[in-house]
This record gives structure tokens, C-alpha cells and sequence, in this order.
């Protein structure tokens, strides 16, 4: 009798730990802190987003939210560092749409973006501008347009590196127009606008950040299109691409949510949750608003969808073009 009981004792214990050590579930998540990677140097778009969310989410889950900044090799070295992480939900990263070329301008790389990373949710993204130094006053963007093909070669554009998102958007731009100007790469998206604000080069395709639309409003540059679907509230006089004459011209630099691959599943749709209810706040919206971001929340499915066609349509570009990184 005594060794039946002992041994049912024994069951439920051993029952019970195994439920202790078990997958971590949404029901009491977080139960310690939680580390936001972000894969670049502070004080980026990114790292702004991570610094603004993280305290909103903390004080959802009663546990600290801590940013960490893991840059190099174009993001690489972050989003390596967070597909080998644990997946239960206390490593997450906050990159944005460098992440969908890595794999193509980095043949050696070994992280499996698209199956090593789950997408917790997407936050928004900064709408993309086509413009010029002073003194390039064309009256539209066909006139500009014309004004390239007149010359092939002969014009220069301005991006932040080899491989860098501004040179994939001035890319795409120049496929779609069907022109010709030369590549010249700065050390960083700042340079790159001065370089254009000092007449070093003469096309930019940047992000509409708050600092370039107020170059654009105090005529240090020309802008021409914004690449989306609608024109900017901030610039209300400049067309959408399609109005501009170039309805195939899509472009925006994208943020989200990320976590390693295998996260449980109620734990990804908890964060998710928590995530877009941050996003509704009026002072987060107002805040966002302030650096221009389109806040883009919506599930995981939605975002998993979304960063696959990213990645699919990033990667046949560069490896068309034969796009290197220069990290």
C-alpha cells in the first residue's frame, strides 16, 4: 500500500514538473524581463520605435522592457543573435526592411530569415520621396524623367552604402522610369542628404522623415513623387507616384516585430495584441505622427505575408542587378 501510494506521489510530482519546465504560455507571460534587440547603432528610426514601445509594454506586463542595440553587417549580427535566442517570447527584435535583403547581398550569411524568424507584428513605415538638389528645378517628374534619359550616365544619385535601402529604392525608381544615373555611396543616410542639400549628387530617394521634409519645405530639396498609394500630409502639394506618371513606383521603409522561430504560438498573439493597443494610444499616435511614421498594425498572418513578398521582391532585384553589401 505504502509503496502504491509512493509511487503515485512520485507521478504527480514528476507531472508537475513537467509542467513547470514545459513551454512557457501566454497565461502568466512575462514572468521576468523582456529584451528588445535592435540590430543597429541607437538613435536610428528603430532604435527610437524600440526606446518609445518598450516602456508603454512594460508597464502592460509588470516586467522590465530592455533595448539592446546589436549592430553590424547591415543588421546581420542583431537578427543572427535573436534567431539563435530561446523562443519563448523574452528575446524579440525591432528591425525594419533591411531585414528581407540580407540573405541576397550576403551569400554567406546562414541565417534563414524567412523560416529562422516568426513576425510578432508590423508597426509602420516612413513613405519614401523622389528628389533633387537646388538648382534641378524641372517642373514634374515626367519633366525630370525626360531630363535623365536625355543624358544617360551623366546624372548621379545618393544612398547610404552598397546594399543599402536607399540604393534598392533609387534602384527600383530607375527601373521604373527607365533611366540611367550613376551610384555614388555615402557612409550613412545623413550624408547622403547633405550630399544632395551641398549639390555633391543630383537624385535622391529618401525616407520622408521629419528632417527631409523640412529640407523639402525650406528649399534645400526638390521633391517630385511620393512613392505610395497617397500624397503625405506633411507635403500636400506633391503627387503620389501614380498621379506623377509612375503607378508601378511602391516604395517605404518598413518596421516590425520579430521573435526566433518557434515561439508558442498564444505567446506571439498576446505580444501582438499588446503591440497594436500601444500603437492606438493618442500620445503614441501623436508621438509616431512626429517623425512621420504611418502607424500599420495588424496579426502576425498579416505581417508573415507582407515580409515573404518583401523578401521575395527584394532578393530577384539585387540578385538581377548584382547588388554587393558593403559591410
Amino acid at each position: 500500500m505504502f509503496r502504491t501510494l509512493a509511487r503515485r506521489i512520485g507521478i504527480v510530482a514528476l507531472c508537475g514538473a513537467a509542467v513547470l519546465a514545459g513551454p512557457a504560455t501566454a497565461a502568466g507571460y512575462p514572468q521576468r524581463p523582456v529584451s528588445i534587440v535592435v540590430p543597429t547603432t541607437p538613435g536610428g528610426t528603430a532604435d527610437i520605435l524600440a526606446r518609445l514601445i518598450g516602456p508603454r509594454l512594460a508597464e502592460r506586463w509588470g516586467q522590465p522592457v530592455v533595448v539592446e542595440n546589436k549592430p553590424g553587417a547591415g543588421t546581420l549580427i542583431g537578427a543572427d543573435y535573436v534567431a539563435r535566442a530561446k523562443p519563448d517570447g523574452y528575446t524579440l527584435m525591432l528591425t525594419f526592411n533591411e531585414l528581407a535583403t540580407l540573405p541576397a547581398l550576403n551569400p554567406n550569411a546562414k541565417l534563414d530569415v524567412e523560416n529562422g524568424l516568426a513576425r510578432i507584428g508590423k508597426i509602420g513605415s516612413l513613405p519614401v520621396l523622389v528628389l533633387t538638389r537646388p538648382g534641378i528645378d524641372d517642373a514634374d517628374l515626367a519633366t525630370l524623367i525626360k531630363r535623365f534619359r536625355a543624358e544617360p550616365g551623366k546624372y548621379t544619385y545618393a544612398s547610404n552604402g552598397s546594399g543599402s535601402s536607399l540604393q534598392l529604392f533609387t534602384e527600383i525608381f530607375k527601373r521604373e522610369a527607365g533611366v540611367d544615373v550613376m551610384h555614388v555611396p555615402y557612409r550613412g543616410a545623413l550624408e547622403a542628404s547633405m550630399a544632395a542639400i551641398g549639390g555633391e549628387v543630383d537624385l535622391l530617394v529618401q525616407f520622408a522623415s521629419g528632417n527631409v521634409i523640412n529640407h523639402v519645405k525650406a528649399g534645400r530639396l526638390n521633391a517630385y513623387a511620393v512613392a505610395s498609394p497617397q500624397r503625405l500630409e506633411a507635403l500636400p502639394a506633391v503627387p503620389a507616384a501614380a498621379e506623377a506618371g509612375l503607378p508601378g513606383l511602391r516604395l517605404e521603409a518598413w518596421y516590425g516585430l520579430f521573435a526566433p522561430a518557434g515561439i508558442p504560438d498564444d505567446i506571439k498573439v498576446k505580444i501582438n495584441r499588446d503591440l497594436n493597443e500601444v500603437l492606438a494610444e493618442p500620445a503614441i499616435q501623436e508621438r509616431l505622427k512626429g517623425i512621420n511614421l504611418l502607424v500599420q498594425p495588424g496579426t502576425p498572418a498579416e505581417f508573415d505575408t507582407f515580409f515573404r513578398a518583401e523578401y521575395a521582391r527584394w532578393s530577384a532585384l539585387i540578385r538581377t542587378l548584382g547588388i554587393k553589401s558593403s559591410e
